[in-house]
């Protein structure tokens, strides 16, 4: 027994040791495991901050998390482990952990992004399985951007989606074009929010979700005769699943002027200069031997009193007043704050925002400047009351004030700017005048402005210019969903705008005087104010848009096909009233009531009313992934014709293939292409506008009042016959063929989209010549086409090098032509369209330079052009070789010696957007420009560029004129510009390029790290900087502005603007 209890014992130690050792192994294991790992924390985040509840998991393992309130996680992972990261509705991203790596972020990108869907007409698609020439951007291009309006922030975003903004005023709507010239009678595309036609202009821009441009007729022929020239869809944003988010957005701004005159500020150049050019021209001098002696003593030592020197009975100005400095304003002010709370649940979301905006205007006096100000609120429901019914319910609410002089005369507005700076703006303060100790006598008038030519006194004195736009659009929608698949919407919404204008000309006082004022007969005027009045306008407009669709799906299980079709009926009716009315004589500017004024008073009203109704419908038809068909079409109706015409059908065809889905493309086992796809379509559609105006499709009858036949003096009403209307006036019609192909490349990395396209615009009206028998003006008829022709070019590189490192490049360009194919022009004039015309085509005089003799200036006749030709002119060649420099008979048969020099259409429109992305810092740049135009700058008076064309004189007009020193120089020699305009003909040497980059926008911005955003309570924190129209290059000339071509005026100028913001999430 002693035995086996000693060999138990034994074997037990043995087996005790084994135990012991293989515990001892397991926990060396397990505590090299144990320090193997490493503890991981993160953020996770979407485009809007933090997402709460997302899943982090080691890949592969059981071992995971979710992500807390504030959307932070801490796991433990080991050397090379991947994180795998999910969260329901966004795509799912893989993360390899590194050595010693503690912590990391992840920006999760929606699937909705991630398949990239388009809105496009009543409905959405995936980008893949368009077949239409569909552009979109998101929101996010307009965010952070200290821009005024949506225009200026889209301008260069989406190829030939072209915009231009003719100056800096936020009052001043921005014209939208797409694919080029439209029709010899204007146009423009059909812009929508949330499916209801309105102005953008005053829409808030942190407010949209998304933009799509439909460009060609397949994409538009949806919404019918309103759409020929492409659609503009915005939608606006709503709540987004998660918790309630609170958004918070201030910014703050300050505008330079882009204002590229330099006046002279030497008055004794100024003189010396003007009287050269005065010379030339008319034969005497502007300023005598006294004026330049006294300027000249006010250049060596400019002093209060030098400035003025005495003359007799007249004190004489010879000072600069730097104009400029006193005038225009060095740093424009601009706020603008957002406030949005959103959010979701299982049955509803919401989206609640309100918007302010304030902009200061360019004028150095506070109490003068312009104030414009705008309010937007945005409030959206969505509701689902049962599986089948939702509701949805939509406020959009916008309110614009500006507050501006009153323009009473170009004289006295901004364009005096320039030629300010030599004349006296007040009576002077002096030791004496005319004699010693006469101070006493003039004191009374000292600080008294001048009314010539002096914008002071009409600002300081002068009415007011008020505005008030009210514009809300309501929103009722109900979609139900009665079966699988089947969707029928409806929607009604209403649109009240509301416009009120006051225009004060109130009268304003001050001393004549320009350079002298005679003091033996100081005279108080009113100058241009003279005529007062108040003038007060009303403009009320309802319209309201009714759509009802259905959508159904079908795609059978284990199927290669793919059905949906849509119908629908849209109908829009709207109604406008104005009403002006206006009263001469204010008893006082303090009371501003039409009623208090003791003169004539004027009352002015008109009505108009619009309706369109039509029935639409769309098919798409997918085949096995890679065969892509799609038909659209809209019946319409328009009150803009009459009853036997004004129906018209609009049909499309687009088609596709997606190659890369091909089992060809697979064998080739290309790696580097992801998908392919060519496309093409092919529609028609009518065209109801002519511009903005209705066509003459009903007689009409004017009215006035006229002199009694035999009581001069006594006036009657009248009313005349109406004028003719062709009986075959028909819709213009706009039919489009486009061809592109779509490719992404590189795992997703190049995006590329290229498109071809031509679009015909037939039967434009025009006028038509009759025998003059006709004994009154001729109507218009259907007899003139068009072709423009084009094609437009989009790329995205984007690269995530680590977690920490992404950049981004995309690429828009585009360019397009337009020709007249037909035009009823039987003499080939060219003051007319004729056939093969190039549209913008530049006619002028060839040039040799500038004549360097009188010899030389005289060799050939040039006296259908002027007379007096002398050294320092413009050497016009002659040729077509008879001896003289004519326009001929201005045909095509007899040009002269014009030819087509440049053309002014604007060709390779770009975009370049530069995004990098560092951590929590990222820098957005954008440049925006033209790669070839021309344009001749306009030769009227008092329009800038030309020397000696105005009252005013710029540096170069010294610098850059010719003289027997200076004979390589630019301009002709120095004559006054507005009594002889010879040099001025249309002629290749002032053609001016175009062409231009701008850096339109450089944003950086610093999302503040989370752990710091938690002790301080809030969900995120965003600093950033952005910064509009900071550079720009291009070979036009100053003062030109290659943006700001259609005037040569000085109007509201446009800023370079430095903004700095705040952005917070709670």
């Amino acid at each position: 027994m002693n035995c086996f209890k000693m060999g138990i014992l034994i074997a037990f130690k043995e087996h005790n040791s084994y135990i012991r050792n293989g515990l001892i192994l397991f926990m060396t294991l397990f505590m090299t495991q144990l320090m193997a790992q490493q503890s991981v924390s993160g953020l996770v985040s979407d485009s809007d901050g933090p997402l709460p509840g997302a899943t982090v998991v080691v890949q592969g393992t059981n071992n995971g998390v979710s992500t807390d309130f504030d959307g932070n996680f801490s796991i433990q992972a080991n050397e090379g482990d991947i994180l795998e990261i999910s969260y329901v509705g966004f795509q799912t991203q893989l993360i390899s952990i590194s050595a010693n790596q503690d912590s990391i972020s992840v920006a999760l990108v929606s699937d909705t992004e991630l398949e990239e869907i388009v809105v496009t007409g009543y409905g959405t698609q995936k980008k893949i399985n368009l077949t239409g020439a569909v552009a979109a951007v998101t929101g996010e291009v307009l965010q952070d951007r200290p821009i005024v309006n949506v225009g200026e922030g889209l301008q260069g975003v989406i190829p030939n989606l072209n915009i231009d903004i003719r100056n800096g005023d936020p009052t001043t709507a921005p014209e939208f074009n797409i694919r080029g010239f439209e029709s010899i009678n204007g146009g423009s595309p059909l812009i929508l929010v949330d499916n209801v036609p309105m102005d953008i202009g005053s829409l808030n821009p942190n407010d949209i979700e998304s933009i799509s441009v439909l460009k060609d007729a397949s994409s538009a022929a949806i919404y019918g005769a309103r759409a020929a020239f492409g659609v503009i869809l915005i939608t606006t944003k709503k709540g987004t699943t998660g918790r309630a988010k609170i958004s918070l957005q201030s910014e703050f701004a300050w505008g330079t002027p882009i204002m590229l005159i330099d006046p002279i500020d030497d008055p004794y150049a100024y003189a010396e200069a003007r009287n050269i050019a005065n010379l030339r021209t008319n034969g005497a001098v502007a300023y005598d031997d006294d004026y330049m002696a006294a300027a000249a003593i006010y250049r060596d030592n400019p002093t209060p009193e030098n400035a003025w020197f005495r003359d007799g009975t007249e004190i004489r100005y010879v000072g600069y007043n730097d104009f400029g400095k006193q005038y225009l304003r060095k740093s424009i002010p601009q706020q603008r704050h957002n406030l949005s709370v959103s959010g979701a649940t299982d049955k509803s979301n919401y989206y609640v925002s309100l918007g302010f905006l304030e902009k200061k205007g360019w004028i150095n006096l506070d109490e003068a400047n312009i104030d414009y100000d705008r309010y937007n609120v945005l409030a959206k429901v969505d509701y689902q009351i049962t599986d089948w019914l939702e509701m949805d319910t939509k406020t959009l609410f916008t309110l614009e004030e500006n507050d501006e002089p009153h323009f009473y005369h170009w004289d006295t507005n901004i364009n005096t700017f320039a030629r300010m700076g030599g004349r006296a703006v007040e009576f002077p303060d002096l030791p004496y005048y005319l004699t010693p100790g006469d101070r006493a006598q003039y004191e009374q008038h000292i600080g008294q402005r001048s009314m010539t030519t002096s914008p002071i006194p009409y600002l300081e004195q002068g009415g007011r210019d008020l505005m008030t736009n009210a514009d809300i659009l309501l929103t009722q929608g109900v979609t139900i969903k009665p079966m699988k698949n089947l969707k029928i919407r409806a929607e009604f919404s209403p649109n009240f705008t509301y416009v009120y204008q006051q225009d004060q000309r109130s009268k304003v006082r001050g001393i004549r005087m320009s350079n002298a004022i005679d003091l033996s007969n100081i005279e108080y005027v009113e100058g241009f104010s003279a005529t007062d009045y108040l003038q007060e306008r009303y403009d009320k407009r309802f319209y309201y848009v009714f759509n009802a669709y259905a959508d159904y799906t079908f795609e059978p299980e284990d199927s290669d096909h793919y059905f949906k079709a849509m119908v629908g009926f849209n109908q829009e009716k709207g109604d406008r009233h104005y009403l002006r009315g206006k009263a001469y004589s204010l008893i006082t500017p303090q009371v501003l009531n039409i009623n208090a004024t003791v003169g004539a008073q004027e009352a002015y009203s008109g009505a108009s009313h619009v309706s369109l109704r039509g029935a639409f419908y769309r098919f798409n038809y997918i085949f096995k992934d890679r065969y892509l068909v799609e038909l659209n079409g809209r019946y319409d109706a328009s009150s803009r014709f009459p009853t036997d015409v004004r129906y018209d059908f609009f049909p499309s065809f687009s088609a596709g293939w997606r190659i890369s889905e091909e089992p060809f493309v697979a064998d080739l086992a290309l790696n580097w292409l992801d998908q392919l796809k060519v496309r093409g379509s092919y529609g028609e559609l009518g065209n109801q506008l002519l511009g903005s105006n209705y066509y003459p499709a009903i007689p009409t009858m004017g009215s006035g009042t006229s002199n009694y036949l035999l009581a001069s003096g006594n006036r009657a009403p009248y009313v005349s016959p109406a004028g003719l209307v062709s009986s075959d006036l028909t819709w213009e019609t706009v039919a489009s063929t486009n061809f592109g192909i779509d490719a992404t490349l590189f795992d997703n990395r190049l995006d590329v989209s290229f498109d071809v396209f031509k679009r015909e615009t037939r039967d434009m009206l025009m006028e038509v010549e009759y025998p003059q028998i006709l004994g009154t003006s001729a109507p218009q008829s259907n007899a003139a086409d068009l072709t423009t022709k084009g094609w437009e070019l989009s790329a995205t590189w984007k690269n995530q090098i680590d977690q920490d490192w992404y950049y981004g490049v995309t690429l828009a360009l585009s360019d397009s032509q337009a020709e007249i194919t037909k035009y009823d022009n039987p003499t080939g004039s060219l003051n007319e369209y004729y056939v093969g015309q190039t549209i913008g085509e530049i006619w002028g005089y060839r040039t040799g330079g500038l004549f360097q003799t009188d010899a030389a200036a005289q060799e050939n006749d040039l006296s259908a052009l002027g007379n007096n030709w002398l050294a320092g002119d413009v050497n016009y060649l002659d040729v077509n070789g008879d001896g003289k420099v004519t326009p001929g008979n201005q045909t095509l048969e007899d040009p002269g010696d014009r030819r087509i020099i440049g053309n002014e259409s604007l060709n390779y429109r770009f975009g370049i957007n530069l995004d990098l992305r560092y951590k929590n810092w990222t820098l957005n740049t954008f440049f925006q420009g033209i790669l070839q135009g021309d344009y001749f700058p306009d030769t009227g008076n008092w329009r800038a560029f030309w020397p000696w064309n105005a009252g005013h004189g710029e540096w170069y007009y010294i610098t850059d004129s010719w003289t027997p020193e200076n004979p390589n120089a630019y301009f002709p020699a120095p004559h006054i510009g507005y009594n002889d305009k010879k040099n001025y003909a249309v002629n290749d040497r002032y053609l001016q390029d175009a062409a231009y980059i701008r850096l339109k926008q450089l944003t950086l911005n610093y999302r503040v790290p989370q752990d710091i955003v938690d002790l301080i309570g809030l969900a995120s924190l965003n600093l950033y900087y952005s910064g509009q129209n900071l550079w720009e290059a291009t070979n036009m000339r100053p003062p030109l502005d290659p943006e700001v071509r259609p005037t040569l005026t000085q109007e509201y100028y446009k800023n370079r603007t430095h903004a700095f913001g705040i952005k917070i999430g709670l």
